[in-house]
């Protein structure tokens, strides 16, 4: 199978921003996939995977990062993913199609 690399911009939104929940549960959802993970902003990327890598990013409130997955499930990934920041991890209802779907680079 030929792999994939989907790239989608989601926002934090969060009122705390990235804080140790949300990292820990974005690193368990990426840790379902095989492909590779990352969020990245401007002068700074994680592997999603990662905890750690997570927080260092400093992602405050509104903060724009840009979710990239590249691997054979990284449509799947892509789509999860963005759902859990839509949803502001868990705590918001997230209306179908609320935001732009990501597309194969």
């Amino acid at each position: 199978m030929e792999t994939q690399v989907y790239r989608q911009t989601v926002t934090v939104k969060a009122p705390q921003g990235l804080h140790i929940r949300p990292c820990t549960m974005v690193a368990q959802q990426a840790m379902k996939f095989q492909s590779r993970v990352r969020l990245s902003k401007p002068g700074t990327q994680a592997d999603a995977k990662s905890i750690l890598e997570l927080m260092t990013l400093g992602a405050v409130h509104g903060t724009e990062l840009v979710l990239e997955v590249e691997g054979t499930d990284a449509a799947e990934a892509v789509q999860h993913l963005a759902v859990l920041f839509e949803s502001d991890f868990g705590t918001a209802p997230v209306a179908p199609q609320s935001s732009p779907a990501a597309a194969p680079v």
